[in-house]
């Protein structure tokens, strides 16, 4: 795993901060991020991928994980609300959640299944970004989040490797494939960001959004490959470049 530079600035929490420093904290874990459990837009997400586990789950071993899953989203929720408290910010009020990809419809298990996979996997490679962050209670609570989070994207490919067992379940998850894969690969933002050289140069992100996009695809074609399925084109229905 890549670290950030030894020559950041590492503060601590009672540490004062430099405005711009703590604006770009601020915003990446109140409105960026939208893991807060004092946010409602969250509860209810999470409420959606609840019912979606515990309706569609095929047997008793698929519930137990979808709840633990919810078990670990409900804690990351309340690591972020405590993080801005130690800002001094309120993390209580109704916020939207921008990405598109918590917004789409979870029609059956195959959906649910395709966001573990791949949107669960796009946490994954934000709690590395975060890991060694300059300021000292983010980095502290990386690794946890960034072990949950393999969990989450684990799971879901386990999911995606019985439903791909058949050849109807594997026809159905290549069609699926086509609504997700955009949208996850949208989650990472515009290549022309003007915000994302700013977290780089504050050490609160280690890499640009289209170095960490090409990163994920990389690192997740051959995982999906391996189910026996063909990646879409990587422009094919996108919103962001």
């Amino acid at each position: 795993m890549t670290e950030h530079s030894p020559t950041v600035t590492v503060f601590k929490k009672d540490d004062p901060l430099p405005e711009e420093f703590r604006e770009l904290l601020v915003r990446l874990l109140l409105t960026e991020h939208l893991e807060n459990n004092g946010n409602p837009e969250y509860r209810r997400l999470l409420a959606k991928i609840a019912d979606a586990g515990l309706r569609y789950a095929p047997h008793g071993n698929a519930m137990a994980i979808e709840a633990e899953i919810i078990k670990q989203e409900v804690h990351h929720g309340q690591i972020v609300a405590d993080l801005l408290e130690g800002l001094g910010v309120d993390p209580n009020g109704e916020r939207p959640i921008k990405q598109y990809a918590f917004h789409i419809p979870f029609e059956d298990w195959i959906d649910l299944a395709w966001f573990h996979a791949l949107i669960d996997r796009v946490g994954l490679y934000v709690g590395v970004e975060w890991t060694g962050s300059p300021y000292e209670p983010l980095a502290s609570v990386s690794p946890q989040l960034e072990k949950d989070e393999t969990f989450h994207t684990k799971a879901g490919f386990q999911h995606l490797k019985e439903i791909c067992a058949t050849e109807q379940g594997r026809v159905a998850a290549q069609e699926r494939l086509a609504k997700w894969w955009p949208a996850a690969l949208d989650m990472f933002g515009r290549s022309t960001s003007t915000n994302s050289p700013l977290y780089v140069k504050w050490g609160l992100k280690m890499r640009g959004n289209e170095e960490l996009r090409q990163r994920y695809i990389a690192d997740t074609m051959p995982v999906v490959e391996r189910l026996g399925l063909t990646v879409p084109d990587h422009t094919a229905n996108r919103r962001y470049l």
